[in-house]
């Protein structure tokens, strides 16, 4: 199987296959800066002291070792019901489960495409 083909940059470069011209990744990482910029930090979206202290007791958790989706060993807790549609639900154990960072991702990106749901 012949190998794939190098390809041009929109700035007029020769780009190896698999690989990112560097006016690319520039202007990836200054979107990322504007998006870092806007964004609340940890501890005004909810993430305090508590939460770390209780989230990392709940993976502690021998049955709480691997992820509830894939198996992998957990290393974040997900909500079950997303804080964003029920908010008094963030510090309830009883919607926590143990999760990868790869399943995190899916759920947040499946999370930020739905429509809000808020129950009341």
């Amino acid at each position: 199987m012949p190998a794939r083909a190098p390809r041009l940059c929109s700035c007029g470069k020769v780009v190896p296959p698999g690989a990112s011209c560097p006016c690319q990744a520039k202007r990836a990482a200054e979107r990322k800066a504007r998006f870092d910029k806007t964004r609340p930090n940890s501890s005004q979206r909810g993430y305090d002291g508590r939460w770390e202290r209780e989230a990392k007791a709940f993976l502690a958790r021998r049955e709480n070792s691997q992820c509830a989706a894939c198996g992998a060993p957990a290393v974040v807790v997900m909500h079950i019901k997303s804080i964003r549609s029920r908010p008094e639900l963030r510090m309830d154990q009883s919607n926590w489960r143990p999760g990868c960072q790869r399943c995190n991702a899916i759920e947040a990106a499946r999370e930020r495409r739905a429509p809000r749901k808020v129950q009341q």
